[in-house]
């Protein structure tokens, strides 16, 4: 979750309690399909979640509300999601942005640029609007018990949950994050984190949980290609995911990630439950397949797959 994943500037600001006003959410209780929070439907990842997690932080207009939900399969942690509201009131956007501009540039432990760690990352900035999508590998021991800046350990509560349930950890998680926010749209950005345990999710054993030598680490996944084409389906899935998301907070066009190597694949492992998500990865698939076909030129391709994406 948003702590795991360890963004500085974001785990000084996502902590604390929210209560979400559109989907009742009770902790303990499971949730599957689509909820409503906030202004946004979001489609919960495929199977039933668990609320067990909300927060609430604030400062002066700005504040920051976090839902998160868990998943477990025979007593191990299989996946986590969580979304967290950055809301203004319309005020110190100036303030705001500067400080998650700063640090999905340039934060030392933890952005939205390339680092080793990640296996892909892509940021837009322009003035204080931001475009943020990332996918990387966490050695899961790491982050929950000696994560790297000293001073963002927010992980207590998850600790407390897995030990009071007895619940083992696994060696790696593969995580995405999706942040948006641009206060000429609204006052309000997003970001959203989905985890997943690849082992749970059909990719073999993990052998090494340690971050460097981690078989999903970008200098390493060369020598596993099983697990390179997991990570390829997994970040193809989570691309068409932040397309969606875009078009949710009404991004303008020149805010928009160019993320097309990944929406051609057409080997994604998930999906969201939506009906319009469902649609839109079948008119992609068929788009890719008419193109592969020679039944479309290469500008027709583009053309329509970027009517379908708009």
């Amino acid at each position: 979750m948003k702590r795991i994943l360890g963004i500085i500037i974001l785990c000084f600001l996502l902590s604390g309690n929210v209560f979400a006003k559109n989907t009742k959410l009770v902790k303990e209780n499971f949730y599957s399909g689509t909820i409503k929070w906030k202004f946004i439907n979001y489609d919960l990842p495929e199977g039933k979640w668990k609320f067990f997690h909300k927060s609430h932080w604030s400062v002066s207009t700005i504040q920051i509300n976090c839902i998160e939900f868990i998943q477990v399969e025979n007593k191990t942690w299989k996946a986590g999601f969580s979304v967290c509201e950055i809301n203004n009131g319309g005020k110190h956007a100036s303030v705001l942005g500067m400080y998650l501009t700063h640090g999905l540039k340039q934060d030392k432990y933890d952005n939205c640029t390339l680092r080793p760690e990640y296996f892909y990352a892509q940021l837009w900035t322009k003035g204080m609007s931001m475009n943020c999508f990332m996918i990387r590998h966490i050695d899961v021991d790491k982050e929950l018990n000696y994560p790297d800046d000293p001073e963002a350990d927010s992980t207590l509560y998850i600790r407390k949950y897995l030990k009071e349930n007895n619940l083992r950890i696994p060696k790696t998680f593969l995580s995405s994050l999706s942040l948006f926010y641009s206060p000429s749209i609204r006052d309000k950005g997003i970001e959203i984190n989905h985890l997943i345990n690849p082992e749970l999710y059909g990719a073999p054993k993990t052998i090494n949980g340690d971050e460097g030598k981690s078989e999903y680490h970008r200098n390493n996944i060369e020598n596993y290609p099983i697990k390179k084409k997991f990570m390829i389906n997994w970040t193809s899935d989570k691309a068409i995911n932040h397309v969606f998301f875009e078009k949710q907070m009404k991004a303008k066009s020149y805010q928009k990630l160019d993320l097309n190597k990944f929406l051609e694949n057409e080997n994604n492992i998930s999906g969201n439950n939506s009906l319009e998500n469902v649609n839109f990865t079948k008119q992609l698939k068929a788009l890719n397949e008419l193109y592969k076909s020679g039944a479309l030129t290469k500008e027709e391709f583009t053309k329509a797959k970027k009517k379908l994406l708009n």
